[in-house]
């Protein structure tokens, strides 16, 4: 089993140290700018663009994270529905920008307020109108948020065809979300994931702690996503500070 995964590996924006990251490890860089809807517009878009410009000038790649605060892909008002469709089409233009070829998307899911059949009806349909007809090579990844389980969105990836369309499984997410163990989510969501996001915390709160500080066995984990996952899938981590994980990673031959 090819242990290095340095080739397909990104840090989030979100950590401290991305720029000294990036520059020390050469590898690529998970755009969070714009992650806040607001941020696609006006001044804040501006200074958006200088701060991504001088990030691509120092990694040789880059995925986008599009905008997620109060967007409900699958929502019951159809204009609440068209609002989280425009923000993401104006994301996915920004994706084309920068020259980013994935772009992770939330599920939008809410418990308590969408009954998971019905959520799963209308994600199918959004996603696949979404994007329908693009020819921009755009890859999008479905990332769980407060998704209690894998099931839910497995059985929504059966009913799309597109194979642009994939999921990002969030494991600090699952772990204090879920009570289904990390490496269950991994082996339903594997068939159909195509990004990563690796973070920790102690089931309590999505803390974003570095990689190895938590309740999930991530060396563990890793090597079973290096098993079951396509090897083109590509991983950030996404925690609030990154180098401890990074020193971590190559402790142990990922890097």
């Amino acid at each position: 089993m090819k242990r290095n995964i340095k080739d397909r590996l990104y840090i989030a924006t979100v950590c401290a140290e991305h720029k000294e990251i990036i520059s020390k490890y050469g590898i690529g860089v998970e755009l969070d700018q714009f992650c806040d809807p607001s941020a696609i517009d006006g001044k804040c878009a501006e200074e958006a663009r200088e701060e991504i410009n001088g990030l691509l000038g120092i990694a040789d790649r880059c995925v986008l994270h599009a905008p997620f605060s109060e967007l409900f892909p699958a929502a019951i008002d159809p204009k609440v529905r068209l609002v989280a469709m425009e923000r993401l089409q104006q994301a996915a233009e920004l994706a084309a920008l920068y020259k980013a070829k994935k772009m992770i998307v939330h599920s939008g899911y809410v418990p308590l307020i969408f009954f998971k059949e019905w959520h799963e009806d209308r994600s199918v349909e959004f996603w696949e109108e979404f994007m329908a007809g693009r020819e921009d090579g755009l890859v999008i990844t479905v990332e769980n948020v407060m998704d209690d389980e894998p099931y839910m969105m497995a059985k929504m990836m059966e009913r799309i065809k597109n194979p642009n369309i994939k999921l990002c499984f969030d494991v600090g997410h699952a772990a204090c979300i879920s009570k289904v163990p990390a490496d269950e989510w991994l082996e339903v969501l594997a068939p159909y994931l195509g990004h990563l996001h690796i973070h920790n915390n102690d089931g309590t709160h999505d803390w974003h702690k570095p990689i190895f500080e938590g309740n999930v066995d991530m060396e563990k984990f890793l090597n079973l996503a290096i098993e079951k996952c396509a090897p083109d899938t590509t991983i950030t981590i996404e925690s609030l500070s990154g180098l401890t994980s990074m020193e971590w990673l190559k402790e142990r031959g990922y890097i």
